[in-house]
């Protein structure tokens, strides 16, 4: 039998594969510290209460459901949207995954065809695996004490430090124009600065 065509015990939460991975670290330069200190005066000011923070998610893509497009009722049960959006489903008629996948053909849509009138298709639940995230967000902080109760931070955040390209779900719905492609990814780098006053 076609295996992916049985339903699957995998939720569409399902993430098998997760990493995330943080840490912050203050530099150890300046007054006091392993390097440079012996510095004073603005040299200190400058030197003094830099740290660095990152976070760092790795993990594979969530499953997903081929689907007829909701308003075609192939069902013939005067009901093409059964909850949650979903709806009737075409039939498997091949292996919908590829060793490559890309944007312009996330999964094979030739492994799917529209099932008899009057039929809810064969497709299994979750047979789709949605691309994964690799991110990495990255700060850079400075800290300069102006009086015993009062501090002023720097701080330089970088969202995707990497720029790595992560894409959103491909296209689910058989039979539209975008069937099994991406047709979206979340933001690229993102740089953004502040400065905040602590007392």
């Amino acid at each position: 039998s076609n295996n992916v065509s049985a339903e699957r015990g995998r939720s569409s939460f399902d993430t098998p594969h997760r990493f995330v991975g943080s840490f912050a670290y203050q530099l150890p330069i300046g007054t006091g510290k392993r390097w440079l200190s012996g510095v004073g005066g603005a040299a200190a000011k400058f030197f003094n209460g830099w740290q660095i923070n990152s976070i760092m998610s790795m993990q594979s893509g969530q499953p997903y459901t081929p689907y007829l497009p909701g308003e075609f009722d192939n069902s013939n049960t005067g009901r093409s949207i059964f909850g949650f959006g979903a709806g009737d489903r075409p039939n498997v008629v091949g292996n919908p995954n590829l060793s490559n996948p890309d944007p312009q053909q996330w999964f094979n849509p030739a492994a799917f065809a529209l099932p008899p009138f009057g039929s809810f298709g064969n497709a299994g639940r979750n047979v789709i695996s949605g691309p994964g995230l690799t991110n990495v967000d990255f700060s850079l902080l400075k800290d300069t004490q102006l009086t015993e109760g009062v501090r002023l931070q720097f701080r330089a955040e970088f969202f995707n430090l990497l720029n790595t390209p992560n894409f959103m779900n491909p296209n689910v719905f058989f039979g539209t124009p975008g069937f099994a492609r991406v047709l979206a990814a979340r933001d690229g780098r993102e740089v953004q600065f502040g400065v905040k006053l602590i007392f």
